[in-house]
Protein backbone atom coordinates (compact mmCIF):
# COMPACT_ATOMS: atom_id res chain seq x y z
CA UNK A 1 0.00 0.00 0.00
CA UNK A 2 1.27 3.39 -1.03
CA UNK A 3 1.97 5.45 2.15
CA UNK A 4 0.45 9.04 2.59
CA UNK A 5 2.99 11.90 2.32
CA UNK A 6 3.38 13.51 5.52
CA UNK A 7 2.17 16.69 6.16
CA UNK A 8 2.97 19.31 9.11
CA UNK A 9 -0.12 18.97 10.89
CA UNK A 10 0.43 15.30 10.87
CA UNK A 11 4.11 15.83 12.42
CA UNK A 12 2.19 18.71 14.91
CA UNK A 13 0.00 16.09 15.68
CA UNK A 14 2.38 13.02 16.27
CA UNK A 15 3.99 15.42 18.65
CA UNK A 16 1.44 16.99 20.98
CA UNK A 17 1.98 20.77 19.76
CA UNK A 18 0.79 23.66 17.43
CA UNK A 19 1.77 23.45 13.96
CA UNK A 20 3.87 26.98 14.83
CA UNK A 21 5.84 25.17 17.43
CA UNK A 22 6.31 22.48 14.60
CA UNK A 23 7.07 24.70 11.80
CA UNK A 24 9.77 26.69 13.82
CA UNK A 25 11.32 23.27 15.62
CA UNK A 26 11.95 21.82 11.77
CA UNK A 27 13.24 25.10 10.41
CA UNK A 28 15.30 26.15 13.45
CA UNK A 29 13.61 29.08 14.75
CA UNK A 30 11.60 30.50 17.78
CA UNK A 31 12.61 29.73 21.41
CA UNK A 32 11.63 26.20 22.15
CA UNK A 33 12.78 23.69 24.49
CA UNK A 34 15.18 21.14 23.86
CA UNK A 35 13.10 18.38 24.98
CA UNK A 36 10.13 19.60 22.62
CA UNK A 37 12.48 20.48 19.77
CA UNK A 38 13.61 16.55 19.92
CA UNK A 39 10.22 15.33 20.19
CA UNK A 40 8.96 17.11 17.08
CA UNK A 41 12.54 16.14 15.04
CA UNK A 42 11.94 12.72 16.05
CA UNK A 43 8.26 12.52 14.76
CA UNK A 44 9.02 14.18 11.82
CA UNK A 45 11.58 11.38 11.44
CA UNK A 46 9.49 8.89 11.81
CA UNK A 47 6.52 9.93 9.32
CA UNK A 48 9.09 10.59 6.34
CA UNK A 49 7.94 14.51 6.85
CA UNK A 50 10.22 16.63 4.10
CA UNK A 51 10.52 19.84 4.93
CA UNK A 52 11.27 21.18 1.78
CA UNK A 53 11.34 20.20 -2.15
CA UNK A 54 15.06 21.01 -2.28
CA UNK A 55 17.77 23.80 -1.55
CA UNK A 56 16.54 27.34 -0.80
CA UNK A 57 13.22 26.34 -2.36
CA UNK A 58 10.26 27.03 -0.42
CA UNK A 59 8.03 23.42 0.48
CA UNK A 60 6.03 22.60 -1.94
CA UNK A 61 1.68 22.41 -0.43
CA UNK A 62 -1.27 20.69 -2.16
CA UNK A 63 -4.12 22.79 -1.74
CA UNK A 64 -8.09 21.76 -1.84
CA UNK A 65 -9.55 24.72 -3.87
CA UNK A 66 -13.77 24.37 -3.10
CA UNK A 67 -15.90 27.11 -5.17
CA UNK A 68 -18.97 26.92 -5.08
CA UNK A 69 -19.86 28.17 -8.14
CA UNK A 70 -17.78 28.27 -11.20
CA UNK A 71 -20.03 29.82 -13.30
CA UNK A 72 -20.40 32.52 -11.22
CA UNK A 73 -18.23 36.13 -12.87
CA UNK A 74 -17.53 36.87 -9.09
CA UNK A 75 -15.82 33.71 -8.61
CA UNK A 76 -13.23 34.25 -11.86
CA UNK A 77 -11.62 37.31 -10.73
CA UNK A 78 -10.66 35.46 -7.20
CA UNK A 79 -9.57 32.33 -8.87
CA UNK A 80 -7.04 34.28 -10.95
CA UNK A 81 -5.47 35.69 -7.77
CA UNK A 82 -5.43 32.82 -5.82
CA UNK A 83 -3.63 31.09 -9.05
CA UNK A 84 -1.30 33.66 -8.68
CA UNK A 85 -0.58 33.40 -5.26
CA UNK A 86 -0.67 29.58 -4.63
CA UNK A 87 1.86 29.43 -7.66
CA UNK A 88 4.15 31.93 -5.94
CA UNK A 89 4.26 29.37 -2.72
CA UNK A 90 4.70 26.35 -5.33
CA UNK A 91 1.63 24.92 -4.55
CA UNK A 92 -0.26 22.38 -6.48
CA UNK A 93 -4.00 22.83 -6.48
CA UNK A 94 -6.59 20.94 -6.61
CA UNK A 95 -9.88 22.79 -8.33
CA UNK A 96 -13.38 21.81 -7.40
CA UNK A 97 -16.76 23.19 -8.98
CA UNK A 98 -19.49 22.15 -6.31
CA UNK A 99 -22.02 23.94 -9.08
CA UNK A 100 -24.59 25.10 -5.67
CA UNK A 101 -24.86 21.75 -4.95
CA UNK A 102 -24.42 20.95 -0.99
CA UNK A 103 -24.23 17.48 -1.59
CA UNK A 104 -21.66 17.65 -4.52
CA UNK A 105 -19.23 20.17 -2.16
CA UNK A 106 -19.71 17.58 0.36
CA UNK A 107 -18.56 14.80 -1.88
CA UNK A 108 -15.31 16.65 -3.54
CA UNK A 109 -14.48 18.00 0.28
CA UNK A 110 -13.79 14.22 1.48
CA UNK A 111 -12.05 13.46 -1.82
CA UNK A 112 -9.70 16.30 -1.14
CA UNK A 113 -9.33 15.42 2.50
CA UNK A 114 -8.26 11.57 1.25
CA UNK A 115 -5.89 12.89 -0.96
CA UNK A 116 -4.36 14.52 2.05
CA UNK A 117 -4.57 18.33 0.71
CA UNK A 118 -2.51 20.38 3.29
CA UNK A 119 -4.65 23.33 3.46
CA UNK A 120 -8.65 24.51 1.66
CA UNK A 121 -9.48 27.08 0.55
CA UNK A 122 -13.68 28.10 -0.25
CA UNK A 123 -14.81 30.34 -2.87
CA UNK A 124 -18.31 31.50 -3.03
CA UNK A 125 -20.26 32.28 -5.62
CA UNK A 126 -22.24 34.69 -3.42
CA UNK A 127 -21.36 36.93 -0.78
CA UNK A 128 -24.35 35.50 1.68
CA UNK A 129 -22.67 33.70 4.86
CA UNK A 130 -22.86 29.76 4.56
CA UNK A 131 -22.47 27.05 6.47
CA UNK A 132 -18.91 25.91 7.08
CA UNK A 133 -17.21 22.91 5.61
CA UNK A 134 -16.28 21.03 8.63
CA UNK A 135 -15.30 21.51 12.15
CA UNK A 136 -12.50 20.69 13.67
CA UNK A 137 -10.62 19.78 10.56
CA UNK A 138 -7.54 18.80 10.38
CA UNK A 139 -6.21 21.26 7.92
CA UNK A 140 -6.67 24.93 7.61
CA UNK A 141 -9.53 26.61 6.06
CA UNK A 142 -9.95 30.26 4.40
CA UNK A 143 -13.36 31.05 2.95
CA UNK A 144 -13.27 33.69 0.30
CA UNK A 145 -16.21 36.10 -0.98
CA UNK A 146 -18.49 34.15 1.38
CA UNK A 147 -18.00 34.18 5.22
CA UNK A 148 -18.51 31.06 7.38
CA UNK A 149 -21.50 31.23 9.76
CA UNK A 150 -18.42 29.74 12.25
CA UNK A 151 -16.86 33.22 14.02
CA UNK A 152 -13.68 30.99 14.67
CA UNK A 153 -13.28 30.00 10.80
CA UNK A 154 -11.05 32.92 9.10
CA UNK A 155 -13.62 34.65 5.91
CA UNK A 156 -12.15 37.41 3.58
CA UNK A 157 -15.09 39.81 2.08
CA UNK A 158 -15.32 42.64 0.31
CA UNK A 159 -15.61 45.89 2.23
CA UNK A 160 -19.34 46.67 1.55
CA UNK A 161 -19.71 49.31 3.79
CA UNK A 162 -16.33 51.38 3.05
CA UNK A 163 -17.47 50.61 -1.04
CA UNK A 164 -20.68 52.91 -0.27
CA UNK A 165 -18.81 55.61 1.13
CA UNK A 166 -16.47 55.82 -1.65
CA UNK A 167 -19.27 56.33 -3.86
CA UNK A 168 -20.80 59.22 -1.95
CA UNK A 169 -17.34 60.28 -1.24
CA UNK A 170 -16.49 60.76 -5.07
CA UNK A 171 -19.74 62.52 -5.90
CA UNK A 172 -19.14 65.32 -3.01
CA UNK A 173 -15.50 65.84 -4.38
CA UNK A 174 -17.52 66.81 -7.24
CA UNK A 175 -20.00 69.82 -5.44
CA UNK A 176 -22.52 67.02 -6.05
CA UNK A 177 -25.32 67.87 -3.31
CA UNK A 178 -28.81 66.22 -4.39
CA UNK A 179 -28.22 62.17 -4.36
CA UNK A 180 -30.24 59.45 -4.53
CA UNK A 181 -29.78 56.05 -3.88
CA UNK A 182 -31.06 53.40 -5.65
CA UNK A 183 -30.16 49.88 -3.97
CA UNK A 184 -30.79 46.45 -4.14
CA UNK A 185 -33.53 44.25 -1.26
CA UNK A 186 -31.89 45.13 1.99
CA UNK A 187 -32.61 41.50 3.27
CA UNK A 188 -29.14 40.70 1.29
CA UNK A 189 -26.26 41.70 3.34
CA UNK A 190 -24.36 43.01 0.21
CA UNK A 191 -27.21 45.11 -0.54
CA UNK A 192 -27.26 46.11 3.82
CA UNK A 193 -23.35 46.67 3.56
CA UNK A 194 -23.46 49.38 1.02
CA UNK A 195 -26.69 50.74 1.99
CA UNK A 196 -25.02 51.21 5.07
CA UNK A 197 -21.90 53.00 3.90
CA UNK A 198 -23.39 55.56 1.59
CA UNK A 199 -25.70 56.87 4.78
CA UNK A 200 -22.81 56.80 6.72
CA UNK A 201 -20.71 58.66 3.85
CA UNK A 202 -23.50 61.37 3.32
CA UNK A 203 -23.91 62.12 7.17
CA UNK A 204 -20.18 62.67 7.32
CA UNK A 205 -20.30 65.04 4.57
CA UNK A 206 -23.17 66.85 5.35
CA UNK A 207 -24.97 65.46 2.04
CA UNK A 208 -28.82 64.80 2.21
CA UNK A 209 -30.05 61.86 0.26
CA UNK A 210 -33.45 62.92 -1.25
CA UNK A 211 -34.60 59.86 -2.19
CA UNK A 212 -33.32 55.95 -1.35
CA UNK A 213 -35.43 53.11 -3.29
CA UNK A 214 -34.38 49.79 -1.75
CA UNK A 215 -37.07 47.23 -2.66
CA UNK A 216 -36.05 46.01 -6.30
CA UNK A 217 -32.92 43.44 -8.03
CA UNK A 218 -29.95 44.86 -8.94
CA UNK A 219 -30.68 44.52 -12.93
CA UNK A 220 -31.35 47.12 -15.28
CA UNK A 221 -34.41 46.96 -15.65
CA UNK A 222 -34.98 47.64 -11.89
CA UNK A 223 -32.76 50.80 -12.44
CA UNK A 224 -34.87 52.55 -15.02
CA UNK A 225 -38.18 52.20 -13.00
CA UNK A 226 -36.23 53.32 -9.49
CA UNK A 227 -35.45 56.34 -11.99
CA UNK A 228 -38.35 57.24 -13.87
CA UNK A 229 -40.06 57.33 -10.12
CA UNK A 230 -37.38 59.99 -8.86
CA UNK A 231 -37.63 62.09 -12.01
CA UNK A 232 -41.21 62.05 -10.85
CA UNK A 233 -41.05 63.67 -7.53
CA UNK A 234 -37.33 64.56 -7.00
CA UNK A 235 -34.57 67.29 -8.04
CA UNK A 236 -31.57 65.08 -7.93
CA UNK A 237 -27.76 66.03 -9.17
CA UNK A 238 -26.37 62.48 -8.75
CA UNK A 239 -27.75 59.11 -8.07
CA UNK A 240 -25.56 56.19 -6.50
CA UNK A 241 -26.58 52.74 -7.64
CA UNK A 242 -26.19 49.21 -5.86
CA UNK A 243 -24.70 47.74 -9.02
CA UNK A 244 -23.19 48.72 -12.19
CA UNK A 245 -26.66 46.60 -13.72
CA UNK A 246 -28.67 48.84 -12.17
CA UNK A 247 -26.74 52.02 -13.50
CA UNK A 248 -27.04 50.93 -16.70
CA UNK A 249 -30.82 51.47 -16.83
CA UNK A 250 -30.69 54.51 -14.69
CA UNK A 251 -28.69 56.15 -17.68
CA UNK A 252 -30.97 54.96 -19.97
CA UNK A 253 -33.79 56.10 -18.61
CA UNK A 254 -32.47 59.62 -17.94
CA UNK A 255 -31.19 59.77 -21.58
CA UNK A 256 -35.34 59.13 -22.27
CA UNK A 257 -36.19 62.12 -19.97
CA UNK A 258 -33.15 64.58 -21.86
CA UNK A 259 -31.58 64.45 -18.63
CA UNK A 260 -27.65 64.89 -19.67
CA UNK A 261 -25.04 62.37 -17.64
CA UNK A 262 -22.82 63.47 -16.12
CA UNK A 263 -23.87 67.01 -16.81
CA UNK A 264 -26.66 67.08 -14.87
CA UNK A 265 -26.45 63.91 -13.10
CA UNK A 266 -24.00 62.16 -12.53
CA UNK A 267 -24.09 58.35 -11.67
CA UNK A 268 -21.62 55.61 -9.92
CA UNK A 269 -22.39 51.78 -10.19
CA UNK A 270 -20.48 49.33 -8.22
CA UNK A 271 -19.16 45.44 -9.28
CA UNK A 272 -16.91 47.37 -11.80
CA UNK A 273 -17.70 44.85 -14.02
CA UNK A 274 -16.04 45.35 -17.48
CA UNK A 275 -18.95 43.92 -20.15
CA UNK A 276 -21.31 46.78 -18.34
CA UNK A 277 -19.16 49.77 -17.30
CA UNK A 278 -17.87 49.93 -20.94
CA UNK A 279 -20.66 49.24 -23.16
CA UNK A 280 -22.82 52.41 -21.55
CA UNK A 281 -22.65 55.49 -22.68
CA UNK A 282 -21.17 57.67 -20.78
CA UNK A 283 -19.06 54.71 -19.24
CA UNK A 284 -19.71 53.96 -15.73
CA UNK A 285 -17.76 54.99 -12.92
CA UNK A 286 -17.85 52.04 -10.20
CA UNK A 287 -16.50 50.46 -7.40
CA UNK A 288 -13.94 47.77 -8.19
CA UNK A 289 -14.06 45.20 -5.35
CA UNK A 290 -10.76 44.01 -5.84
CA UNK A 291 -11.25 40.39 -6.24
CA UNK A 292 -8.20 39.18 -7.50
CA UNK A 293 -6.08 40.88 -4.48
CA UNK A 294 -8.28 39.10 -2.50
CA UNK A 295 -7.74 35.84 -3.72
CA UNK A 296 -4.00 36.70 -3.53
CA UNK A 297 -4.66 37.84 0.07
CA UNK A 298 -6.36 34.35 0.75
CA UNK A 299 -3.68 32.43 -0.80
CA UNK A 300 -1.14 34.09 1.30
CA UNK A 301 -2.77 33.97 4.51
CA UNK A 302 -3.25 29.78 3.88
CA UNK A 303 -0.01 29.26 3.19
CA UNK A 304 1.28 31.40 6.34
CA UNK A 305 -1.18 28.58 8.12
CA UNK A 306 0.22 25.72 6.36
CA UNK A 307 3.86 26.87 7.03
CA UNK A 308 3.00 26.83 10.80
CA UNK A 309 2.69 31.01 10.98
CA UNK A 310 -1.05 30.84 12.34
CA UNK A 311 -4.72 31.42 11.06
CA UNK A 312 -6.18 34.33 12.85
CA UNK A 313 -9.88 33.47 13.01
CA UNK A 314 -12.23 35.87 11.55
CA UNK A 315 -13.91 38.39 9.10
CA UNK A 316 -11.37 40.22 7.28
CA UNK A 317 -13.05 42.81 5.31
CA UNK A 318 -11.22 43.90 2.14
CA UNK A 319 -11.21 47.73 0.76
CA UNK A 320 -12.42 48.20 -2.60
CA UNK A 321 -11.21 51.28 -4.95
CA UNK A 322 -13.32 53.69 -6.76
CA UNK A 323 -12.48 53.64 -10.57
CA UNK A 324 -14.14 56.87 -12.09
CA UNK A 325 -15.56 57.13 -16.06
CA UNK A 326 -17.25 59.20 -18.75
CA UNK A 327 -21.04 58.90 -15.65
CA UNK A 328 -19.14 61.24 -13.41
CA UNK A 329 -17.02 63.57 -14.91
CA UNK A 330 -17.05 64.45 -18.69
CA UNK A 331 -14.50 63.42 -21.08
CA UNK A 332 -12.74 60.21 -19.37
Amino acid sequence: MRRHRARLADVAEAAGVSMSTASKAINGRGRISAATRRRILDSARELGFVASSGPGRQPVTSVGVLAADLESRFSLPVLDGLEDGLSSYSSFVHLCNARGDGLRERHQLNALLDRRVDGLIVVGGRTEEREPVGEDLAVPVVYVHSRSRNPQDTSLVVDDAQGGRLQIEHLAALGRTRVAHISGRPQYRVAADRKTGVAQGAEALGIRLVAELADGPRTALWGRSAMHRILESHDVDAVVCDSDAIALGVIDQLRRASVRVPEDVAVVGYENFGPLVWNSDPSITSVDMKLEAMGRAAARRLHDAVTGRGLEPGVVAMPCELVPRGSTTPGL
